[in-house]
């Protein structure tokens, strides 16, 4: 028997019932098209593909052997992803509304996060008087709810009204960071206090973190995943330039406690914009039934473990996490104590790292497009491993400059790197089951930095932290292996 898969126009994305198909290896005989078959090139403004030969089906053989399962789904994803690269303009997000809402209160709750990553170290030292080891908790408790809490809050979103959810932690980060320049006026600060402060913040940032990459499939449609996920990771890297820059001046010019204000009420005006989000399927939850949060914890798991390509980007992701924490860990003191640089130079090198990462989320798009989303990751993995190398700055000559250029070039992959691989997970996963897999994937990342981390710091006790930097761009390279062994290139190639 003979069967076919169409969407709509060649760019809808599987429905639940696809996936279910694609994951079952049963496909039902595709029945008549309402309406004539119309040769004409779509118009850019509603959404569908100017290609005529995206229309055309894809025929895929029905059986119920094992093989002819996997090849099932094979080609329902290549074929999902093969129409997204063809999207739209950044541009054409406006015309979708509850996206500009979502877009414009990232922004601004990422520019008040840049502030923060700056002001509460900088309170803690100054005005509390922390010890090194009391900064380095305060340091490890931001990741500790990421490993803690990620597959019981996937598991959650996917039961729970995900405008709700964002709204309520937005509103929540906000009151808890509004509590710190009040206690400090109050002179009831300390750093037990700080230490809860951010322990229930970073624990609402996961659920707000998993419900928003969870939510954009839900307000655009599949073939403006793309350019959404760059229009979010150029928010993401603006802020990072911008916040810092704003939280030293206003620690300077008006103090911590001040700077951590601006955080809360960055949060508040987020969840205020988060309100007018309009779409139905954001006030309900898809998810229901009597399994409990166990239950759809373990049936998340199983789903990432029998598909390969999603095995393969999460733990490529938790590898790359690991030669990140390394470079970070190692950074710093290579670049002052073993390159000399100034702090100055420093900080101003951190700031290409982020007009990279707006380069690389500018054209990620065009970079699908060019290469498909899997080599596009390929690619964006096998730049970023040299990138590391030059922050050694190995040519011994011009060191700023080559160190600058490693910083750009793997500010710029790492933003290819990003979007790419979200915007794959959000293709091949059914919109029921995106919390829990994006879920397994943070798990794997946070649970990596610390291991990370204590592998730089200590190697940089017995060889020199340039060395260090080295052993990141190998172990950087080496994450590309799952998506080799995967084969992701068929899956995904335009």
């Amino acid at each position: 028997m003979i069967a076919a898969v169409r969407g709509v126009g060649g760019c809808q994305r599987l429905t639940s019932g696809q996936h279910q198909v694609a994951a079952s290896g049963h496909v039902e005989q595709s029945q008549p098209a309402d309406r004539p078959h119309d040769p004409r090139p779509r118009s850019r403004t509603t959404g569908r593909c100017s290609n005529s030969r995206d229309r055309r089906p894809v025929v895929l053989p029905s059986g119920d052997d094992a093989q002819q399962r996997n090849d099932l789904r094979r080609l329902c994803r290549r074929h999902t992803v093969n129409t997204i690269t063809r999207s739209r303009r950044l541009a054409a997000l406006r015309d979708f509304p509850d996206f500009r809402q979502l877009w414009g209160a990232h922004l601004i709750s990422a520019l008040g996060t840049g502030v923060t990553t700056l002001a509460i170290p900088l309170l803690a030292a100054v005005l509390l008087h922390a010890s090194p080891v009391e900064i380095g908790v305060l340091t490890a408790l931001n990741a500790v709810p990421h490993v803690l809490f990620s597959l019981v809050a996937g598991a959650l979103i996917d039961r729970s009204p995900q405008r709700a959810v964002l709204v309520v932690t937005d509103f929540g980060r906000a009151c808890c960071l509004g509590a710190v320049p009040v206690l400090g006026l109050l002179h009831l600060l300390s750093m037990q206090v700080l230490y809860g402060v951010v322990v229930l913040v970073q624990t609402q940032t996961v659920v707000n973190d998993l419900a928003s990459a969870s939510l954009v499939p839900k307000v655009l449609p599949t073939e403006m995943l793309a350019a959404s996920n760059s229009a979010l990771s150029v928010n993401s890297s603006v802020a990072g330039i911008a916040g810092n820059g704003l939280g030293g001046g206003l620690v300077q010019l008006a103090g911590a406690s001040l700077a951590v204000a601006v955080d809360a009420v960055s949060y508040a005006v987020s969840g205020t914009l988060l309100l007018f989000l309009r779409s139905p399927s954001l006030r309900t939850a898809r998810v229901r039934g009597r399994r409990g949060i166990v239950g759809d914890i373990k049936s998340g798991l199983a789903y990432v473990r029998q598909d390969r390509v999603l095995v393969a980007l999460c733990l490529t992701s938790g590898i790359g996490a690991l030669a990140v924490a390394i470079r970070d860990a190692s950074l710093v003191l290579a670049l002052v104590r073993d390159l000399h640089f100034s702090p100055a130079l420093v900080g101003l090198l951190a700031m290409l790292a982020g007009l990279g990462g707006v380069i690389g989320g500018l054209l990620a798009s065009r970079v699908a497009k060019r290469l498909g989303f899997g080599r596009s990751v390929l690619w964006a993995i096998v730049v970023s491993a040299p990138a590391i190398g030059l922050l050694t700055s190995p040519f011994g000559v011009a060191a700023p400059l080559v160190v600058g250029l490693g910083q750009f070039i793997a500010g710029a992959s790492g933003a290819v790197y990003t979007i790419g691989q979200l915007t794959m997970r959000q293709l091949v996963t059914p919109p029921d089951m995106l919390g829990r897999v994006n879920a397994v994937r943070r798990f794997l990342v946070y649970a990596m930095l610390p291991v990370g981390g204590l592998v730089g710091g200590f190697g940089g006790v017995h060889v020199e932290s340039r060395a260090m930097l080295g052993v990141a761009a190998v172990v950087m390279l080496a994450s590309v292996l799952p998506l080799l062994a995967a084969d992701v290139r068929p899956g995904v190639r335009p």
